[in-house]
């Protein structure tokens, strides 16, 4: 059985507290929390996907409770629960730009030049940061157009989550971190401005480009996270993208310029990668600006990532 871990909550329920690590079998969420009876290492899905160990007795939990039929408390239809990003707060949630050469090439001149990806493209991963307190929601979360927004984007990535922490990871060791793969659409604001300048400088423009990733609820997550050794080869997940239905973005995980063990060697030599943080892999070709197509206010956004499943947003207009 394919273990799928959820964070959630009773849909009637509106205490941050009552958020529960949980397992999506089918239509029904098995609440690990009280399957477990409080154990420490089960009571958040970071901390499940932190060791072998909580990993083990936490499928092994699941499997017992569905072949007993488990109710009443430990087991709840799909449709009565919320489920928020399966890991809420990633203490640091990395990004990358320009993993895949035919989104390089749909964002940049090159490709009217006919030069092609550089070399400079692909020597190292370019790497930022999302703030993940105000950026990061879960399925079915609205998508927030804020006042003054000019250009908001797509972009579906295949999100790594950390298991156990490190630093300095050599590459051949870096899967041996990885905790578990999930969905994140790195929403952007292409054409970002908020003051007037007397110019633009290049470095003005970079500047922009980072903020433009900062707005809140614009790193949608979820809807859960299937841990490593249930999904298989990682560099072989076929990646899609709906908006209102139409297909905008269909690629191929094993497209990406830097692998997962790529990503995570090179993050951990500036920082330490701790459980529970996410790196968002980068995005494939179909963004909305190349196509000179923005997201509006009823619009729906829907990812599908082969092995992890659905994440679907709408698009709201800020209040």
């Amino acid at each position: 059985m394919q273990l799928r871990l959820v964070t959630f909550r009773p849909a009637d329920t509106f205490a941050p507290a009552e958020w529960h690590p949980g397992a999506l079998v089918d239509d029904r969420v098995y609440d690990l929390a009280a399957l477990a009876e409080g154990a420490e290492g089960l009571r958040c899905v970071a901390c499940i996907l932190a060791s072998e160990q909580a990993l083990n007795t936490a499928r092994t939990l699941v499997e017992k409770a569905v072949a007993s039929g488990a109710v009443g408390g430990v087991v709840w239809p799909l449709s009565e629960v919320e489920l928020t990003a399966p890991i809420p707060r990633p203490g640091k949630l990395l990004a990358l730009a320009g993993n895949y050469a035919a989104h390089i090439m749909e964002s940049t001149s090159k490709k009217l030049q006919g030069t092609g990806v550089t070399k400079s493209d692909v020597a190292t991963p370019r790497i930022f940061m999302k703030p993940p307190a105000n950026t990061v929601c879960g399925p079915g979360a609205p998508i927030v157009i804020s006042q003054g927004a000019q250009f908001v984007d797509w972009e579906a990535e295949m999100g790594i989550v950390i298991g156990s922490p490190g630093k300095h990871i050599p590459r051949e060791r870096g899967l041996e971190h990885v905790g578990g793969i999930t969905i994140v659409n790195d929403v952007s604001e292409r054409e970002l401005k908020i003051w007037e300048r007397p110019e633009d400088r290049e470095w003005d423009k970079f500047f922009d480009w980072l903020n433009g990733k900062w707005g809140d609820s614009f790193a949608p997550m979820g809807p859960c996270v299937v841990p490593l050794s249930d999904i298989g080869d990682i560099d072989r997940l076929s990646i899609k993208l709906w908006v209102n239905g139409e297909l905008k973005q269909d690629a191929n995980t094993g497209q990406m310029i830097f692998k997962a063990e790529d990503i995570i060697e090179y993050a951990s030599s500036i920082c330490t990668l701790h459980t529970g943080d996410v790196i968002a892999t980068g995005t494939p070709s179909g963004v909305g600006h190349a196509q000179g197509i923005r997201l509006k206010p009823g619009d729906v956004v829907r990812i599908e990532l082969e092995g992890v499943g659905v994440l679907e947003n709408p698009v709201v207009a800020e209040e």
